[in-house]
């Protein structure tokens, strides 16, 4: 088959770039032909790629304005006939699938910005947004809330919503073994005297950073450590919080600490929960996150609020009850070719 993914950027990044590759390894694995259309493109990334990639030429415009550019040339001159499936991972609105991570409305309520142009940018957003959801025929979301969150948010045909949730990458996520648990501690200076949390982030604004920082700051030092990967943390953080940098491979982190921490204010899945929980490790998110749908009480805990006081007592209450199951990823349908399976069933349907 001929398969076209568009998505902003062809790069190494957050969910959304994680669930591309993962999309374009599953398709190859598949014996498809992938081609995918971005703006911004990693040349490194793209020589070791065996996809066919497309960035258009843009006019030099600052910013997002660059992003609005593209959407709007997808929609007007990209062509869906050549290829069997067409995806976009973007506010596009010329593809069979919308892969649907989040309805910028909910954003707008429970993020706060204060950009000078913040209000004319969501406007824009929720202009291609909305035009999305109305032209595309079938619309993937990423979890239970959203499906909800979408048709709560716009006038769309419940039909044309799919709830799949974004798979993981079990060739590189699983138990790591006793001697790279040990050598990884090792190498991040983790206290095994110390109850070690992991909050992978590249965004803190929503990943709940700030209200973790302040929860370790109530908890006792010599007990508790969070570590950080992705983006830095402010200078003046608890004496408890590390940053440990980018890690492009979290697997063995998330098998040496005790637990992953993600209490955001707004997740649309999470991708990190079952990354976790596929490498034996339990996790504590909040409500707000779209993979706390599949989590059972074996595999961690759902705080109530992402308040610093709720997370701090959470941590002082936590004991090892927790039994995370094998395969966490193929027992909830989470594997790459699982989801490829579910996408070609998706449009057979048409």
């Amino acid at each position: 088959m001929k398969i076209a993914i568009i998505h902003n950027q062809f790069s190494l990044g957050g969910g959304m770039e994680t669930y591309m590759l993962s999309l374009i390894k599953g398709f190859l694995a598949d014996g498809d032909q992938v081609s995918v259309y971005a703006f911004e493109v990693n040349k490194e990334l793209a020589e070791q790629s065996s996809c066919n990639i497309y960035q258009p030429s843009l006019l030099p415009l600052p910013g997002r304005w660059k992003k609005y550019h593209f959407l709007h040339l997808c929609n007007t001159r990209f062509k869906k006939e050549p290829y069997d499936i067409t995806l976009s991972l973007t506010r596009t609105s010329c593809q069979d699938i919308a892969v649907c991570g989040g309805v910028h409305p909910e954003t707008i309520k429970r993020i706060k910005r204060t950009s000078l142009f913040r209000p004319l940018h969501d406007k824009i957003e929720m202009f291609f947004e909305k035009k999305m959801f109305k032209t595309v025929p079938f619309i993937m979301a990423h979890s239970k809330a959203i499906s909800r969150e979408i048709m709560a948010n716009y006038s769309v045909d419940e039909t044309k919503i799919n709830t799949l949730y974004p798979p993981i990458d079990t060739d590189k996520f699983f138990p790591a073994s006793k001697k790279t648990i040990k050598k990884t501690r090792k190498d991040l200076q983790i206290d095994e005297k110390k109850l070690t949390f992991l909050l992978p982030s590249c965004g803190h604004q929503c990943k709940g950073l700030t209200q973790l920082l302040a929860a370790f700051n109530i908890l006792d030092p010599g007990k508790y450590e969070l570590l950080v990967a992705g983006s830095k943390i402010p200078h003046t953080h608890p004496e408890n919080c590390r940053y440990i940098g980018y890690i492009p491979n979290l697997a063995p982190v998330y098998s040496a600490v005790d637990f992953t921490i993600l209490p955001s204010d707004y997740e649309a899945f999470g991708l990190v929960i079952p990354e976790s929980l596929q490498c034996g490790t339990p996790v504590i998110t909040s409500k707000a996150v779209g993979a706390a749908e599949l989590l059972s009480a074996r595999d961690g805990i759902i705080l109530d609020d992402n308040k610093p006081e709720t997370i701090a007592r959470t941590i002082k209450e936590l004991d090892n009850t927790f039994t995370v199951p094998d395969n966490f990823a193929r027992t909830h349908g989470l594997t790459i070719r699982q989801h490829i399976k579910a996408i070609k069933m998706l449009m057979e349907r048409s």
